[in-house]
């Protein structure tokens, strides 16, 4: 954003996500990003005489409170997705439900080539996601039927375009609008699909709902989990770790430990 004035709620609330996923990778302190955030409104209210809506960091943005295990669902229930799809265009509510099944970062999902990728989904039965993504680092995930109808639906959309952004505009239009309507809508920003899949994706592997959804807190969660699985502390860990380490590659991320923030 090069002029002050094309500053925006739905600009600031896709930066705060994005300072998230440094929180979550582990190269920034959640205060700081919450600084970061702050400091926006701060400057936007200033320059405002007082007009600017205010972005919360945390709410809206969903920047962790401090470390980065979770304490709060942060998912959007089916329910809440559901309602939200209702509310906002075809193309937004195809943007959700790819993110919410295939564990895509808003990024990710609107520079996606659904009509690849549904080709890939139906003939090997996973995606390959390496546009957008962070670092350049292209990765697969496994498409599900939900995955399958969500491509089939998106590819539709998509039409004759390269993307789910349509031909002739910009990615940073694209994004400020899908936020923008978002918003609108009701919704408070696009993460909380990417945090339902890796909660699905838990319950999918290890047969149990993950910890945050359980209200377990990261001292009795072993014990939780092994009583609910009906084996011992210690096979209790080895298949939650094999399942963080399934679930960071498929969002994309190079460390196990940045699952605490989704799962808990």
């Amino acid at each position: 954003v090069k002029y002050m004035e094309k500053v925006t709620p739905e600009g600031v609330i896709a930066y705060g996500e994005s300072l998230q996923e440094k929180v979550t990778a582990g190269e920034l302190s959640a205060a700081t990003a919450q600084n970061y955030v702050s400091a926006v409104n701060s400057v936007m209210s200033l320059a405002t005489e007082g007009a600017w809506q205010s972005v919360s960091p945390t709410k809206d943005c969903g920047i962790d409170q401090r470390s980065g295990i979770a304490t709060e669902n942060r998912a959007i229930s089916e329910s809440a997705h559901t309602a939200l799809k209702g509310e906002v265009s075809d193309r937004i509510g195809a943007l959700l439900d790819l993110q919410r099944s295939l564990g895509l970062r808003f990024e990710e999902s609107a520079k996606l080539d659904a009509g690849k990728a549904l080709e890939q989904a139906q003939e090997r039965g996973s995606v390959t996601i390496e546009v957008g993504t962070k670092g350049g680092l292209e990765r697969t995930v496994p498409a599900s039927p939900q995955a399958v109808a969500a491509l089939e639906r998106a590819a539709e959309i998509q039409g004759g375009d390269r993307s789910m952004i349509p031909s002739g505009q910009s990615y940073a239009s694209f994004q400020a609008e899908a936020y923008r309507e978002l918003r609108e809508a009701g919704g408070e920003g696009f993460h909380g699909e990417r945090h339902a899949f890796a909660q699905e994706r838990y319950s999918e592997l290890v047969g149990a709902s993950a910890p945050v959804v359980e209200g377990w807190s990261r001292e009795e969660r072993l014990e939780a989990l092994a009583e609910a699985l009906g084996v011992s502390v210690e096979e209790a860990k080895a298949i939650d770790q094999d399942a963080r380490e399934q679930i960071a590659e498929e969002l994309g991320h190079g460390r196990v430990e940045v699952t605490n923030a989704y799962l808990g």
